[in-house]
């Protein structure tokens, strides 16, 4: 489901001013639609899918526009900002790193590339000894799929099979796209021509275990090179069945199938855990991850065994931008961030206030809403007709809306469903006053 454009017509509003909420104009704010505007000129259609605000400046937990509105930001931007907008330690660090004339170096070596690879390693699993990195969350798992065909090669030709969960996402690029999304084809492709089989979403109405969902598509062991799976589903943020993964764990690893964990939404403790697989009691051969990671600039990382990270000789796995000196230096002070601030642990602490929140929000409504999960500050509230079962795709799209004109920021999805991913830093008090606009938005529009 596609979203549409955002409308561009203002508005009115209640004037809104607590502590950390302020709006003073129509929504969107009449200032900003010449921007806009001028912006649509010259982007694409597929970038005119979010609220139509203008972001001025974003610090903390807090999104403002040149105009006088001030949100609280429940999106992270896209479940980037873990450690806050602009979190002052950040900034210094990244200034450092430009005050020292360092800001492009490709594959050559440089201190800050090395002490984000050992901290990233140090991290990990103990068996996952090295790392690369990237621009983004897609090249990690680009980097990912390839990295466990050229392991199935060596073991047999024709092993590059990889198993993947439907309505997963991974990415925008073919294989990524290949991997994620809803059954069906893939710009005009067919998954299956080109190695990729996909497996009902564990849980769901179609699944009937890791084994039967296998046994159902007949799909050869022999031809697996590896299964890519997120951590916990960005979709539905509700972790998958500890015994499914495990079991999935147990077939790979009899059959000499890699499993890479994409955590470039759930990771860096976003979940309450530094990692979402650590919730399962498992151990990947690689782990992708991006967003959080630096909470700002463009980062991505692969971590894996050496002797899989070294199966690409020299100069056949790079990026021109992986690893660039400036959003290492990000990387690096952000993960200093999350480990002095607690950010982990606090993630899962304010997670379970916020889970018993949002449970209370849906039995209120409960005959509009299919289902809600989620893990630390990673949480959805998926919204159904009564009658149909069938997604509400506009109904939610409007209490995000509606949520925005009394400032609280989430994305609109287009798929029924809206997240609750603020940064792990927002404070106890702002978060469940966004929360009480979401109950308002929904009394307001399902009927209290």
């Amino acid at each position: 489901m596609a979203l549409h454009v955002s409308d561009l017509t203002p508005v009115p509003t209640q004037p809104v001013e607590t502590r950390y909420r302020r709006i003073v104009t129509p929504i969107p704010a009449p200032g900003s639609i010449a921007e806009i505007e001028r912006l649509r000129k010259v982007e694409p259609l597929s970038m005119a899918g979010l609220p139509p605000i203008v972001w001025d400046s974003a610090e903390g937990f807090l999104v403002r526009d040149p105009h006088g509105n001030q949100w609280i930001d429940l999106s992270s931007g896209i479940v980037v900002a873990n450690a806050g907008h602009a979190h002052p330690d950040l900034v210094s660090a990244i200034r450092r790193q430009l005050d020292g004339k360092l800001l492009f170096s490709y594959a050559f070596s440089t201190k800050v590339r090395r002490e984000l690879l050992e901290r990233l390693v140090s991290i990990a699993p103990a068996g996952l000894n090295k790392a690369i990195l990237f621009s983004s969350g897609t090249e990690a798992n680009e980097c990912a799929l390839s990295l466990m065909r050229k392991h199935g090669l060596r073991i047999a030709p024709g092993k590059i099979g990889i198993l993947s969960i439907e309505s997963s996402y991974h990415g925008r690029t073919l294989s990524a796209k290949l991997a994620g999304g809803p059954p069906g084809l893939v710009d005009g492709i067919a998954r299956e021509s080109l190695g990729h089989w996909q497996l009902p979403l564990p849980g769901g109405p179609d699944s009937r275990g890791f084994g039967e969902d296998l046994a159902g598509r007949s799909i050869d062991p022999a031809m697996i090179a590896g299964i890519i799976l997120e951590g916990i589903p960005g979709w539905t943020t509700t972790p998958y069945p500890a015994e499914y993964v495990q079991r999935l764990m147990r077939w790979a690893a009899q059959h000499q199938v890699l499993v890479a964990i994409d955590e470039v939404q759930s990771g860096i403790g976003r979940t309450g855990r530094m990692f979402a697989f650590e919730h399962y009691g498992i151990e990947p051969d690689l782990i992708t991850c991006g967003k959080g990671l630096s909470s700002s600039l463009p980062l991505a990382a692969v971590i894996g065994r050496q002797a899989i990270l070294d199966l690409a000789a020299p100069g056949e796995m790079s990026s021109t931008f992986g690893g660039n000196p400036v959003s290492a230096a990000a990387g690096l002070e952000c993960l200093a961030v999350i480990e002095r601030e607690r950010l982990v642990e606090r993630s899962a602490a304010l997670g379970a206030e916020l889970s018993r929140a949002i449970a209370e929000l849906a039995a209120r409504h409960a005959p509009y809403v299919g289902m809600h999960g989620g893990l630390g500050l990673f949480h959805s509230i998926h919204l159904k007709d009564p009658s149909s079962g069938e997604p509400l795709r506009e109904i939610a799209d409007k209490i995000v809306m509606n949520c925005l004109r009394r400032g609280v920021l989430m994305f609109l999805t287009g798929r029924g469903f809206f997240k609750i991913v603020p940064p792990l830093t927002i404070a106890p008090d702002a978060l469940f006053e966004a929360i009480d606009v979401i109950g308002g938005a929904m009394n307001e529009i399902l009927g209290a």
